[in-house]
């Protein structure tokens, strides 16, 4: 999903949660979560090309997803889980909710929107397949040119 897309739906989720908690906090923090995910992105080309500042050339292999390999740790359903299981089951600040939900509904749109394998999100499939792009994209010829 295009970044102007994850940012506009994370500000109409960061709104709601502005709306609901009467806190700016939880509406930033949910809002920021479901942007900053992306980082993982710029940790995918290190990992594939080494340390770099041509911000375009960078851009351009993220969006086209010209990496051979996707890493993505923080696009993972496990890493998700875990921390939706430590919400339940630890009595953590409402912080740390804002922040699940702006991660879920991120890789949630990402599911939907992006031509990622339906196993594309599990950090443990990647694993598995050494983390090889041919794995997780699932049509190659829908990425933007």
């Amino acid at each position: 999903m295009q970044v102007k897309y994850h940012l506009a739906i994370s500000a109409i989720i960061g709104s709601i949660i502005y709306a609901i908690t009467s806190s700016f906090l939880n509406g930033l923090i949910s809002f920021l979560a479901g942007v900053l995910i992306d980082i993982d992105h710029l940790i995918d080309y290190y990992l594939n090309y080494g340390l770099s500042f041509k911000f375009k050339a960078i851009y351009e292999a993220i969006k086209k997803t010209a990496l051979p390999k996707l890493y993505l740790f923080l696009h993972s359903y496990e890493l998700l889980l875990i921390f939706w299981i430590l919400i339940f089951f630890i009595p953590l600040r409402a912080l740390y909710l804002c922040i699940a939900i702006g991660l879920t509904q991120h890789i949630f749109l990402d599911q939907i929107f992006n031509p990622v394998t339906a196993r594309g999100y599990l950090l443990s499939y990647r694993i598995n397949r050494g983390f090889k792009k041919e794995y997780i994209v699932s049509d190659p010829k829908s990425l933007p040119q």
